[in-house]
């Protein structure tokens, strides 16, 4: 074990020669024949001095000017000091003003000098382990556990009064840290801690949370927090830094100061996309959203067990013939104790944890089930899409256990098409465009969905092998408010070039209807032919639809 280190600044080299012989069978010693000598050993080596032994008075520099000039530099707080004096109390009380922490007397008795030392170093790094349990080095702000239990003893003990919430959190941490370093993150969170309680100056308690959230406890007092936090992005180290604050007003007294952080943080959560917003309150409605999340994650694999989930299909009018064309499998929930739950809110929620894959499956199964159910019942067999999560494209053995699905129903696999969006494609080009030729290579078709709602359209049209491309309803919508359906026209054209099939969902008025087949789209998808169906009056559209097919009417 490395021996800690003590300084003796001492100008009589036989006391100097003494303390050695009796500290260095437990210490490194290293020695100064007067204050001048000293304040450079401790220059060198401070980081490493567990004490010092200084003398009061000495040549060139005594004892008393050694102390005034460690006192200026706050980098030497830490390191103890013992003086050795023969004078009196005034000397003793000069020297403690000056900083000193304890005090032997001359001439040495060893004994005392050795236990006081022993002693002085002891507290000294029980301080120091303290210090780094309770407080945060980089922002001298409590650390995590130490800032939730001096939040709890505040809110027990000031039952009547009310508290706010305030987390500071740096969203885009990890690309500023990799960017520009640990030492450059170091610095810039330092003078964001700053600039933040410069901001609410009544903080009563301040934590670091974690490396990149700060956590605030102040007063109540109906202010306005998107003024109070109008934070000074100039006034930082790193300028670029994306900050959001969340706060919780009148925080409940009784609740965890962890659960009321946490809820501080949701609330920033749900502004870190939204440009210029840098402030958020945690209210009813988020709460009950939260609510709603947690009831989401919990039940997911219940209600896929229960299935509570229905396939809903919407019909694909074909604009060449009159009459329905195809149909998208859209999944829908219905929770047996909070009813319908949109899938704009549990799809994304299942592909953060990876449930999805095992959703697009059992989809997959009640396309499957229903393509073989209409023949059965003597109804048109039309081809169905099935949307595809990104993380299906991970499944090592997808287009096997789809084809598997399909045989096990009879199901021609020319009646199943895959649907995907271009955020599927471009998190992972090349291993969706190897699943993509595989499936079709089994005989399934392909689709790429909501084309004109990403960044990657033209690139993805012309490397992705594909049967089918579905214009976002976005485009079908811009192209009616401005009365300018040019863009939707050249998109379809290069459609044809690339000798791809065109869908327009979204379409929702005759109007729309008109102007996207005058200009060659091959099938319309949306509310004007139909919303998505129940199976029941999916297969009751498919018969009244052969049947008008029978009877030479076109729908259109």
């Amino acid at each position: 074990m490395r021996k800690r280190t003590i300084l003796v600044v001492e100008d009589n080299p036989l006391n100097r020669s003494m303390l050695r012989e009796v500290l260095e069978e437990d210490y490194t010693i290293i020695e100064a024949a007067d204050g001048l000598e000293g304040l450079e050993l401790l220059e060198q080596h401070y980081t490493d001095i567990a004490l010092i032994l200084l003398d009061i008075y000495m040549p060139r520099c005594d004892g008393f000017e050694f102390l005034r000039q460690k006192a200026k530099e706050s980098k030497y707080d830490t390191v103890p000091v013992v003086v050795a004096t023969a004078g009196g109390s005034k000397v003793e009380l000069t020297c403690l003003e000056l900083g000193a922490n304890d005090f032997v007397l001359k001439p040495y008795d060893f004994d005392i000098i050795v236990n006081r030392v022993n002693n002085l170093i002891r507290l000294r790094e029980s301080a120091m382990i303290v210090n780094r349990l309770t407080w945060d080095a980089d922002t001298g702000l409590y650390n995590k556990e130490f800032f939730y239990r001096a939040m709890e003893d505040k809110l027990l003990m000031s039952a009547e009064n009310d508290y706010d919430v305030v987390i500071a959190e740096v969203d885009n941490y990890a690309s500023l840290l990799d960017r520009h370093g640990e030492e450059l993150w170091k610095a810039f969170i330092k003078s964001f801690t700053v600039q933040v309680n410069g901001l609410i100056p009544d903080c009563i308690a301040g934590g670091r949370i974690n490396s990149h959230v700060l956590g605030f406890l102040v007063p109540s007092t109906g202010r306005d927090w998107e003024k109070a936090l109008a934070l000074d992005k100039e006034a930082l180290t790193l300028s670029n830094a994306n900050v959001v604050f969340g706060v919780v007003e009148r925080v409940d007294h009784d609740m965890a100061p962890r659960k009321s952080c946490s809820l501080a943080m949701s609330a920033a959560s749900t502004i870190k996309d939204r440009y210029g917003v840098h402030v958020a309150l945690f209210d009813d409605e988020l709460h009950k959203q939260q609510m709603l999340e947690q009831i989401i994650r919990e039940s997911m694999e219940t209600a896929l067990g229960e299935l509570q989930f229905s396939v809903f299909y919407q019909p694909k009018h074909n604009v060449h013939t009159g009459h329905i064309g195809g149909a998208e499998a859209l999944v829908r929930w219905f929770h047996p104790t909070v009813g319908f739950i949109s899938p704009g809110l549990f799809i994304p929620i299942f592909e953060r944890s990876g449930f999805i894959t095992k959703l697009d499956l059992y989809v997959w199964e009640e396309a499957c089930r229903e393509v073989t159910r209409c023949k059965e019942l003597g109804l048109p067999c039309v081809p169905i899409s099935v949307n595809a999560s990104r993380l299906d494209f991970d499944l090592p053995d997808l287009p096997t256990r789809l084809a598997e699905l399909a045989d096990k129903y009879g199901v021609d696999h020319s009646h199943l098409h895959v649907e995907l969006t271009e955020t599927a494609y471009s998190d992972n080009p090349q291993k969706v465009i190897d699943t993509l030729g595989e499936l079709k290579a089994l005989g399934f078709n392909t689709e790429l969905d909501d084309f004109g709602s990403g960044y990657s359209s033209l690139v993805s049209l012309n490397t992705l092998p594909l049967d089918v491309m579905k214009l976002d309803m976005s485009m079908v919508r811009k192209a009616t408010e401005l009365n300018d359906f040019r863009i939707v026209e050249s998109t379809i054209n290069l459609a044809q070039v690339l000798d791809l099939e065109t869908v327009v969902e979204g379409v929702e008025t005759a109007e729309e209807a008109k102007r996207v087949t005058e200009i060659g789209c091959d099938f319309i998808q949306g509310y004007y032919y139909s919303r998505p169906l129940k199976r029941d009056e999916f297969e009751e559209y498919l018969r009244n639809d052969h049947m008008s097919a029978s009877k030479g009417e076109d729908k259109a």
